[in-house]
């Protein structure tokens, strides 16, 4: 689980700098992007679990 989060954190990364680079805004994007990610991604692995 820990690997799937450090994939979508670079991915998003890499998503927000190669289309703001150095703007202001991209640590504001990517952190706001990483949050809506880590959220959704809990509350699939919630949602697979409960079904066991």
């Amino acid at each position: 689980m820990l690997i799937l989060i450090w994939f979508i954190v670079c991915i998003l990364f890499a998503f927000v700098h190669y289309f703001l680079g150095t703007s202001g805004h991209a640590l504001e994007l990517f952190a706001l992007l990483s949050a809506i990610s880590l959220f959704l991604l809990n509350k699939f692995a919630n949602k697979v679990n409960k079904k066991k």
